[in-house]
């Protein structure tokens, strides 16, 4: 009885409609704090509602030797205190998203980012782009704070948060499982364009700098790639390059 228990419990948290207000994080901004809903949750939120819905990422500018600076704030030991300082580093990406419900409803989002301003700038612009688009569709719109303006970048950087007390340990498990499944579910979205199409131009420079950063010689077959093909290798040596930046980080 107790087995049959658990399993109908598990069948209803499976199938109960997802709600946004369970999972709003509080974040501060020039009003002083506002509700903020996750990108990861905004796309388990789009997915529950729209299951025939689709988001395709197109990286639309690439430019790893783009000198970038960011202003922030560090805690100075000697000194007590939180001062400000500018970090510069190289790098520079815009990626641009677009969500069909499905249902008729289609939105697109488009986000920059710098090196200077975070290790995996260039999963941070795709991750922008994405919210930008599902919050323009309504997914997290009124949870958006001042993301939609151009003086916060919060949806760049998804805040990881506790769940809240009233959640149990068997419902965290299979929100945290759906979140995961969700926010990577985007990647495999149908492509907008052709897939058999002559890879273009730009992906081309952008494979041929990320190879070149990476210290790996360009394969011959690179020009006579489809777009797809272009595209998923660029996700490919974009990861490894950001994992490359962020090894050096840590060793310096």
């Amino acid at each position: 009885m107790s087995n049959q228990n658990n399993e109908n419990g598990s069948e209803q948290q499976h199938s109960r409609p997802f709600n946004p207000n369970e999972h709003i994080i509080q974040i501060r901004n020039r009003n002083g704090y506002a509700d903020y809903l996750p990108v990861q949750w905004r796309l388990v939120w789009f997915r529950d509602q729209c299951p025939e819905g689709t988001i395709e990422t197109e990286l639309i500018h690439l430019d790893l030797d783009r000198e970038t600076e960011e202003e922030m704030d560090v805690w100075d030991e000697e000194q007590n205190q939180s001062a400000k300082v500018v970090k510069r580093a190289k790098g520079l990406v815009i990626f641009r998203a677009i969500v069909k419900d499905g249902k008729g409803g289609v939105a697109t989002g488009t986000k920059s980012e710098k090196a200077a301003s975070f290790p995996d700038y260039i999963e941070k612009a795709e991750t922008g782009a994405i919210g930008r688009a599902l919050a323009a569709l309504g997914y997290g719109t009124q949870f958006t704070g001042d993301e939609l303006n151009e003086e916060h970048r919060i949806v760049d950087s998804p805040v990881a948060r506790s769940v809240p007390r009233s959640t149990s340990k068997g419902q965290r498990s299979i929100n945290s499982r759906l979140a995961e499944r969700n926010t990577a579910s985007y990647r495999t979205a149908p492509a907008q364009v052709d897939p058999e199409a002559p890879a273009t131009e730009r992906q081309l420079t952008s494979i041929r700098k990320l190879y070149e950063r990476l210290g790996r010689p360009e394969p011959e077959d690179v020009v006579s790639m489809n777009y797809l093909s272009a595209k998923e290798l660029i996700s490919q040596l974009s990861q490894e390059y950001n994992e490359q930046r962020q090894s050096h980080g840590k060793a310096s």
